[in-house]
């Protein structure tokens, strides 16, 4: 007998995702115009699930400035659902001084 809970769901990923605590996020063009606020929901090394606070076109590469840990991410969107976007990471550099 096998346990149907362990089904294969689709899931791609290739290192494990941890929770996070919600976390502020800003999204912001490769130039660094500010375009939207979000959260953080789970983060693993090479990609996310942020939460949008609104609505609203995103192109697919852009910024994510993490709030809590002063890192800007590279990323590029790889789906969405509603609010919710999923991301790759593929790079990361400190947060510019003001």
């Amino acid at each position: 007998m096998t346990d149907s809970s362990q089904s294969d769901t689709g899931d791609r990923r290739r290192e494990d995702r941890h929770r996070t605590r919600l976390r502020g996020g800003i999204l912001r063009s490769r130039e660094g115009r500010r375009l939207a606020d979000c959260l953080i929901r789970d983060r693993s090394a090479r990609g996310a699930k942020l939460v949008l606070a609104e609505t609203r076109p995103l192109p697919l590469d852009l910024e994510l400035e993490d709030e809590a840990d002063h890192r800007r991410y590279h990323i590029r969107i790889i789906r969405r659902d509603g609010l919710e976007i999923g991301v790759v990471i593929e790079g990361e550099t400190a947060v510019p001084s003001a």
